[in-house]
């Protein structure tokens, strides 16, 4: 008798976990986009400046967590989805998270100190209801998850951390990641020659130079299925000791405008080396061609 009284007593738990797992997502997930709709585009900024178009991604999987700083249950979750986007990067599947904090600081802080994520982090930077992104994707609980496929459809949405791993499982377990993984354009010859292209084309700029501005170009294009290079733009610059330099007797606004100036300058050469390279090796996804976006650093250093 006691034997099945404890037996089910376990079933009993089991049953109420059960419950309380289907109810979670029932209750926070319910309105969440559908299988097969098509995910709604966006442009946000990313944690280093840099610009974020979901539609650009399309060819993968990608997966969006909508997440905050603030959030308990998101830190909780924070260590497996690390995880995940570790052991899936490498198998070709993009990971997104979508931050819902106000305070820069305070989202930088929690990306790269605690979240970890193998990806892109982007934010609104604003609160989250008042997102349009938030909106979009019907958000009515943090943390929300989202696989989208390839063609940029809603493969899964759920607010369960356990039934995205299970899915992402399935999909490598019968082949699907490997199809869709993607082989990412390259320079021809390699490495070595695009060291050596660069050190053969980049010019420092006089006036630049001697202003003593030292800074790294970021310039992202698109290598199309034929290997050329499109929409040539600057992504970001990120400066090297910028104390160091247009040192002398200057006001501040002097000293800004001149730096704008250098600045752009720098930034305008290394789009120059760029549209100079030759065809690349176009990136490959199941075994055919297709446009990737490419970004590379463009190092402007003094010897």
């Amino acid at each position: 008798m006691r034997k099945i009284i404890l037996l089910t007593v376990l079933l009993l738990n089991c049953t109420v976990n059960m419950m309380a797992q289907e109810d979670l997502d029932a209750k926070y997930g319910a309105e969440l986009l559908k299988p097969g709709t098509e995910a709604p585009d966006f442009t946000l900024r990313a944690l280093l400046g840099e610009k974020l178009e979901l539609s650009k991604m399309r060819g993968g999987y990608v997966v969006l967590d909508f997440w905050a700083s603030w959030c308990g249950d998101c830190r909780k979750d924070m260590p497996a989805m690390s995880a995940l986007s570790r052991t899936y990067f490498d198998k070709g599947v993009q990971f997104v998270g979508v931050s819902f904090d106000t305070d820069s600081a305070a989202w930088y802080k929690c990306a790269t100190d605690v979240y970890k994520l193998v990806g892109t982090q982007v934010s609104e930077l604003k609160k989250w209801k008042e997102t349009q992104v938030s909106k979009d994707y019907h958000i009515n609980w943090i943390p929300t998850l989202y696989l989208l496929d390839p063609d940029g459809k809603v493969d899964l949405a759920t607010v369960d951390e356990a039934k995205l791993e299970k899915r992402l499982q399935q999909l490598d377990a019968d082949g699907t990641l490997a199809r869709y993984r993607l082989q990412m354009p390259q320079f021809k010859g390699g490495l070595d020659a695009f060291v050596k292209f660069m050190q053969n084309n980049v010019k420092y700029p006089e006036a630049t130079e001697k202003a003593g501005l030292q800074g790294c170009v970021i310039v992202g294009f698109v290598v199309t299925k034929d290997g050329l290079l499109q929409d040539i733009h600057v992504e970001r610059f990120q400066p090297i000791d910028p104390q160091k330099a247009l040192t002398g007797n200057m006001t501040v606004a002097t000293r800004e405008a001149q730096m704008r100036k250098c600045v752009n300058t720098l930034e305008m050469e290394a789009m120059r080396v760029v549209g100079k390279m030759p065809k690349w090796e176009s990136g490959i996804r199941n075994g055919k061609a297709v446009s990737v976006h490419f970004n590379v650093p463009v190092t402007f250093r003094l010897r």
